[in-house]
């Protein structure tokens, strides 16, 4: 409605936020649900649609004994699920089991005195095959090796959505305001990409959000599913709350939201960091979809993992950060140190503190003495700040000047809109200011509260679109962080403190936090070597194998650490390994250049081939061109027609001659290369620098291309390379769908498709979700495994394609001689496990 009071939309936000979602009365229509008082085992509550579900009438059930309302082996394993008031966990899995001539799945939850057990038909849900377990490894262990934030974000998504089938699958981060950014998207049908833009904060009201911290996951399986009331025993009562229910119903709200979205079901993943709700792993699909069990144990334990990992990255940055302001302070404590009050508050001691503030300009004021450096207020204006300053209790700090206090724009000039203000000691503070800034933030539909009603019945609607809508604020600065509150904090005591005790004190205390967390990881370490240790005494018969057996162990750990694999099919990356061997000696800068596409290296050689370069690296740093700051060194990695050349050179370091003796690292080089590698190497001592061509076979490398890509190398072309570039590129527009019911194969494939050139694909893992994917639209090209779980086979598919005259190849792990050439002439069938030549030559043979 168009003429909304301020008065309404509080209203509505007051309705939103007292609603309460906890005690919905209702539940989603996929299942059915009791509660059992868990003292006396009394049906205390029950869905109206029990009988439909379990074939057991809700009317008969209330008041009555757990023991009288089901068949005995149910009755059993519900009453071993009971789940007391102390344990508030979430749901609790229950066995499957046969009822009123169905299988059904149950969980159990807490609800205060009672315990509620939900009931769901199993033929509902969309089943991933595989024991949980075993997708859970492989899911974690995609992630050992990430080292960022948005890598692991952009893994995530793209994993979760094999294993669920969800069309949409995003990480949502909440700003300090709750606000809520996408910060990564997997995305495949028709519904419409969210990446990068934001949502508003009272999308999500707080009561949601507390529950959310305390669930793991919360799916919604039918959107236009009608809900389904709660009846219970006795009218007196008291709501049944259904916190930890899966299928707590939905709020009508909440409903009409994702019908704006175009979505038919959602899944979501609540991600809790130190306790704080960070944000969640949401999941949208177009059509009613229920997550099978299986789905549901994975997810489960997998946010957990994903939550630990940010976490640790999260607080790894905040420990480099506080490092680095711990060097700032120390830097500016040791110029300070002896010198006179006018060195001090000379104009570079203010650059420095404003490169550590990150601000465009200070003004630092002691005992009426004043120098300012870079953006700060006009001159006739100072006075004015002066009083404001030395009238501060201790700091005061903005980064939003018109809008936190306006009375002060005046006194600091429209170019300013952060201000951060220390006070020191009588007439003495130190100011920091940063400019003004635009800021462009893309949201998701107009940010506009939409309000139905008036007064007492005004009510928060969901927004009608979600199209990008970009809206421009000024008025605010880059906020101050708590680094940089400690800096500031900090410039007193390096001023004007007699007392350097204080000064070192403090400095003692943030060294002993540094040394704490060092301490704490060297026993994480020991810990996990006392564990070898005592698994490899368990083994051994005797004293030397207790000693290989250890010392094999500590260096396969060594190696998990330093070459673990990201891909699926475990080939190590030889940039990687590259850049272990070059962090040591690169000193932040571009001493150390590493050029050319990225290759596989088989995992039982990388080892062999990490020591190798580290001897090459170790003798550069010792004596070639890394142990002079002018040195350079750069390697090439250019596919050749043996395999793949690495080339290094080094350039301006000392001069080079041939040694005279052969050290044990030139001996390990010369050796391991042709005997452990298969390949072949040549040393050139130049004078100019040392050159070493080192050529690895083919059969060690995968991911090998002989043609170039993006990176400019010059490259030896096999064949046609000209022409096997323009396949590859062509591919990109070409959308894929992918049927395969393994999910670790399914992720291979992925892999390999993304090798030959695809970039659209989705994938599905059973008949049902195929044909419904391909209705959805239409793919340009498609694999097929022949055989699918549960007796399946991918055979009416292919029909469906053939029909509509869509290419697609087969692929099986029971024999070509599976599939009928007659029914599918010309079709290839290739032959499990895939690899990247069979998949090429199958293309070609159906003309892509």
């Amino acid at each position: 409605m168009n003429d909304t009071s301020a008065g309404d939309i509080d209203a509505a936000l007051a309705n939103c936020a007292s609603e309460p979602v906890h005690i919905p009365s209702f539940i989603q229509g996929n299942g059915a649900i009791v509660a059992v008082d868990n003292e006396t085992l009394t049906l205390t509550h029950a869905s109206a649609n029990l009988e439909q579900i379990t074939g057991v009438p809700h009317a008969t059930a209330l008041n009555q004994s757990i023991y009288d309302v089901f068949p005995e082996g149910l009755r059993h394993d519900l009453v071993n699920s009971l789940l007391p008031p102390f344990l508030m966990q979430e749901t609790r899995p229950v066995d499957s089991f046969e009822l009123n001539g169905r299988t059904l799945i149950a969980g159990a939850s807490a609800a205060g005195p009672a315990t509620i057990f939900e009931f769901e038909p199993i033929e509902s849900m969309q089943v991933v095959t595989g024991k949980a377990v075993h997708q859970l490894a492989f899911l974690t262990s995609q992630l050992q090796n990430v080292d960022n934030t948005a890598t692991l974000f952009e893994k995530s998504v793209r994993l979760l959505q094999v294993l669920t089938g969800f069309d949409r699958v995003m990480v949502y981060e909440f700003d300090g305001d709750g606000n809520g950014k996408i910060q990564a998207e997997a995305l495949t049908g028709p519904l419409e990409p969210y990446l990068g833009l934001n949502f508003p904060a009272w999308d999500i009201p707080q009561q949601a959000r507390d529950i959310m911290r305390k669930t793991p996951f919360r799916y919604i399986a039918d959107v236009l599913s009608p809900s389904v009331p709660i009846h219970a025993g006795n009218d007196d009562a008291a709501p049944l709350d259904m916190t930890f229910s899966h299928l707590r119903g939905v709020s009508p709200v909440h409903i009409r939201y994702l019908e704006n979205m175009g979505s038919g079901a959602s899944f979501t993943l609540n991600v809790v960091v130190s306790g704080q709700l960070w944000g969640m792993i949401s999941m949208h699909h177009p059509t009613a979809r229920v997550p099978d069990q299986t789905v549901r144990e994975v997810c489960r334990n997998f946010v957990r993992f994903f939550g630990l990992t940010l976490d640790t990255m999260l607080q790894r940055e905040r420990l480099t950060r506080l490092y680095e302001a711990d060097t700032v302070r120390r830097e500016l404590t040791e110029s300070a140190a002896g010198e006179e009050t006018e060195t001090l508050l000379s104009k570079q001691l203010l650059t420095r503190l404003c490169d550590a503030m990150r601000a465009d300009g200070a003004v630092l004021v002691k005992e009426g003495s004043v120098q300012s450096h870079g953006l700060v207020p006009p001159p006739d204006r100072l006075e004015q700040l002066m009083q404001f300053g030395v009238s501060c209790p201790d700091t005061f700090h903005t980064s939003a000047l018109g809008a936190d206090n306006p009375e002060l724009v005046d006194m600091v000039g429209d170019e300013i809109a952060g201000l951060h203000i220390t006070f020191m000691a009588e007439n003495s503070f130190v100011a920091f200011f940063r400019r003004d800034r635009e800021l462009v933030t893309k949201w998701a539909g107009a940010p506009q509260k939409t309000i139905e009603g008036q007064g007492a019945d005004a009510r928060l609607q969901p927004r009608g679109s979600f199209a990008e809508y970009k809206e421009t604020v000024r008025g605010s600065s880059i906020p101050w962080t708590a680094e940089e509150h400690q800096i500031a904090g900090e410039v007193w005591s390096i001023l004007v403190s007699a007392e350097r005790e204080a000064l070192i004190k403090k400095t003692t205390r943030q060294q002993k936090m540094l040394i704490d967390e060092l301490n704490h990881r060297v026993r994480n370490i020991l810990t996990l070597i006392r564990s070898l240790s005592r698994q490899s005494q368990s083994t051994s018969d005797t004293i030397d194998d207790f000693i290989v057996t250890l010392e094999d162990r500590i260096v396969a750990v060594a190696n998990a650490h330093s070459l673990a694999v990201e891909k699926p099919e475990a080939y190590v990356s030889i940039r990687t390994i590259l850049k272990l061997e070059a962090e040591p000696h690169s000193d932040g800068g571009e001493r150390i250049r590493i050029r050319g596409d990225d290759v596989g290296l088989r995992p039982d050689v990388a080892p062999i081939f990490a020591l190798v370069l580290h001897e090459l690296m170790t003798n550069a740093a010792k004596y070639g061109a890394l142990s002079e700051p002018g040195g350079r060194l750069t390697i090439e990695l250019e596919p050749c027609a043996d395999g793949l050349a690495l080339r290094w050179t080094e350039t301006g370091g000392p001069r080079v001659a041939t040694p005279k003796r052969k050290g044990f690292g030139t001996r390990l080089v010369n050796n391991a290369v042709p005997n452990e590698l298969k390949g072949s190497i040549e040393i050139d001592y130049r004078e100019t620098g040392l050159f070493v061509n080192m050529v690895l076979p083919e059969d060690l490398l995968s991911g090998l291309r002989s043609f170039g890509h993006q990176t400019g190398a010059s490259v030896e072309a096999s064949g046609d390379g000209a022409s096997e570039l323009a396949e590859y590129e062509a591919r990109a527009d070409v959308g894929c769908l992918l049927v395969e019911d393994s999910f670790v194969i399914s992720m291979d494939t992925l892999r390999i498709l993304n090798d030959v050139g695809f970039v659209t694909i989705r994938t599905s893992m059973t008949v049902q979700d195929g044909m419904a994917a391909i209705k959805a639209e239409r793919p340009d090209f498609a694999v097929l495994d022949v055989n699918l779980s549960g007796g399946e086979t991918s055979l009416g598919i292919a029909r469906h394609l053939k029909e509509l005259g869509t290419p697609f190849v087969f692929v099986t792990g029971y024999g070509v001689d599976g599939v009928s050439q007659d029914q599918f002439p010309g079709v290839p069938v290739i032959q499990k496990p895939l690899r990247r030549a069979s998949l090429e030559q199958a293309l070609r043979d159906i003309g892509m």
